[in-house]
């Protein structure tokens, strides 16, 4: 039976990061229950205490706490990369959700096919009130795809396979994009990947959040990054970028 590791990369979420541990408590109670093993490890760059407060009151539920300075995100989940004891590993965002229908999907492919190294699913898109209102779906995901036609990427829910992993390193010094790189590095290795048609995550999509501020450093880091990973000046993916990141310069 696979074991999985959870990562909870934590900085000031104190409005979601409550539902975020109940949701991911719940995974593991009920994974126990099936005699799955699920490690959380949460690591929290010196929160306010209003956030601290939740993480304590989750502290039997999470195996490896680290409060301590960050350099960000990317470093916070490479923190908690040395310490995961898991066959597969993810991390969660502390304003997302993990689907558990979808978990036990992806346990059960994995277990079956235990040489998958890349696994994900669809993402479900909430509100700040934690309301869905839409589907995604990044499809077929390739090397070429990622770097010439479309760069997005499926991350939350999704997870990779430790052994593998460890091969490739951690998750790179970069500020917004570390997973487009970390997904395409794995690419690049010849990872088998497996793709589900189940919702696996729900991702939270607000005007505060990192992803939902359209900043255009994001674009320009997946710019810079699809370079490194064979983007063609004349590609489809150069053209929406450009235009992207000329648009939000402008009016964002």
């Amino acid at each position: 039976m696979a074991s999985f590791s959870i990562i909870i990369p934590s900085f000031n979420q104190d409005k979601y990061i409550r539902e975020t541990l109940e949701n991911l408590a719940l995974l593991k109670k009920q994974a126990a229950e099936k005699n799955i093993n699920v490690q959380l490890i949460l690591v929290d760059n010196c929160s306010s205490k209003e956030t601290a407060i939740v993480i304590d009151d989750f502290k039997e539920d999470i195996d490896n706490l680290f409060i301590e300075s960050d350099k960000g995100q990317y470093d916070a989940i490479n923190k908690g990369l040395k310490v995961v004891a898991g066959d597969y590993w993810t991390w969660l965002n502390t304003d997302d959700l993990i689907d558990i229908d979808g978990f036990f999907k992806i346990v059960e492919v994995l277990n079956a096919e235990p040489d998958i190294d890349y696994i994900y699913g669809n993402v479900g898109y909430i509100d700040a009130n934690s309301k869905f209102y839409k589907s995604y779906t990044s499809g077929n995901l390739s090397l070429k795809k990622l770097t010439q036609t479309d760069a997005s990427i499926s991350q939350p829910g999704s997870f990779f396979k430790t052994s593998f992993t460890t091969k490739i390193g951690e998750l790179a010094n970069y500020r917004f994009a570390f997973d487009y790189e970390y997904i395409l590095r794995l690419f690049k290795h010849h990872a088998k990947v497996h793709k589900l048609e189940e919702n696996v995550a729900y991702f939270r999509y607000y005007n505060d959040s990192k992803s939902g501020s359209k900043n255009f450093r994001f674009l320009e880091e997946q710019y810079t990054i699809s370079k490194l990973y064979g983007r063609k000046s004349f590609s489809r993916l150069t053209f929406m970028l450009i235009i992207r990141i000329i648009k939000r310069r402008l009016f964002n």
